[in-house]
């Protein structure tokens, strides 16, 4: 049984951890104090390592990608898995006991996804010598329905990740947390591959398009369906949809796409 999920919520917006309390009533959720971007000096940022001179993330993005760095970094230095959450979310009323079980199933893994944002691709590999597969979700239809989601029963299955939006709600063993600080810091400002279309690039505008630069040789997966999802609302949250720019390098054609992050 999942014994504590970790939830990242400002100083400034108690309601917001009072709400994921009042929609997920039951669960355990500690509430972990989240980094304020504008308070940060960049300088600081990239003496201690976190960040690159050329790294063009906002100062919000910043304190975001610090908020998950900071649990990753105490994962690392224990000996237990580490279940951590945004603070908009809606779990499966049988999170807890489908997520310890499926981890438990699990011989080595590094870094398990419990949703992604419906509104992004998702490319997994759905069993070994399949080559990947692309899920695309209708993402209001998908999010439209809470009560029905948190009375699923059905069975996921964990696929291996190769790419994804969002870190909404995700479990790390200390071994997984070690590599991705290893493999991720600094953040620098390269790229990561938009998976619908060759020769676009993700540009690297929010700590999740950094994880996907490293999923394919992590133990990461994901589950199918998810076992919690999020509104990502993107009025009412202080986790804004922050727009990433996918570039095309023969056409220079642009488009946008949300990706997370906390506001400045």
């Amino acid at each position: 049984m999942v014994s504590s999920i970790r939830v990242i919520n400002l100083d400034s917006t108690p309601e917001r951890f009072e709400q994921i309390t009042a929609w997920n009533p039951g669960f355990p959720f500690e509430r972990f104090s989240a980094v304020v971007g504008k308070d940060l000096d960049r300088d600081q940022c990239i003496h201690d390592g976190l960040i690159t001179e050329d790294n063009t993330y906002t100062m919000g993005t910043v304190g975001c990608a610090l908020s998950h760095i900071t649990l990753w970094r105490q994962c690392a230095a224990g000996s237990q898995p580490f279940h951590i959450a945004e603070d908009d979310l809606i779990l499966r009323a049988d999170f807890q006991s489908m997520a310890q079980a499926k981890l438990n199933r699990l011989q080595d893994w590094d870094l398990v996804l419990w949703m992604h944002n419906f509104d992004w691709p998702l490319k997994v590999e759905p069993a070994v010598g399949l080559g990947p597969a692309i899920m695309q979700y209708d993402h209001a239809t998908a999010v439209s329905r809470p009560d029905v989601f948190r009375q699923e029963t059905t069975e996921p299955m964990l696929m291996r990740l190769l790419s994804a939006a969002a870190m909404g709600c995700y479990s790390i063993s200390p071994k997984g947390a070690a590599r991705m600080l290893a493999d991720c810091l600094p953040v620098a400002n390269q790229s990561a591959d938009y998976v619908t279309q060759p020769g676009v690039t993700w540009f690297n505008t929010a700590l999740d398009v950094e994880m996907n630069r490293h999923y394919h040789k992590w133990q990461a997966y994901v589950s199918v369906p998810p076992l919690a999802i999020s509104p990502n609302d993107q009025s009412t949250s202080t986790i804004r949809g922050h727009m990433a720019r996918m570039h095309n390098t023969a056409t220079a054609n642009r488009a946008v796409m949300p990706i997370l992050s906390i506001a400045d």
